[in-house]
């Protein structure tokens, strides 16, 4: 998977401004500070959503693909 610079961090604010992330910054000791992303409580509550989601499409995926076609 190709991420070019300018898409991870505009991503990143869509996500805090949504309230899906937090961020807090810290020192480093070799360069400028860095912020760190974690996730929120709704943030946590969004992702139990995604996985519920995709393991439903993966489970009609499966069903449809392995569903044998009748002989003629």
């Amino acid at each position: 998977m190709l991420v070019v610079e300018g898409t991870i961090y505009p991503l990143l604010t869509r996500l805090k401004n949504a309230g899906l992330l937090s961020y807090r910054w810290e020192e480093s000791t070799s360069g400028p500070p860095r912020k760190y992303y974690g996730l929120t409580e709704t943030g946590k509550l969004f992702l139990n959503e995604l996985n519920t989601t995709w393991s439903e499409l993966q489970n009609a995926v499966n069903l449809v693909t392995s569903t044998k076609t009748p002989k003629k």
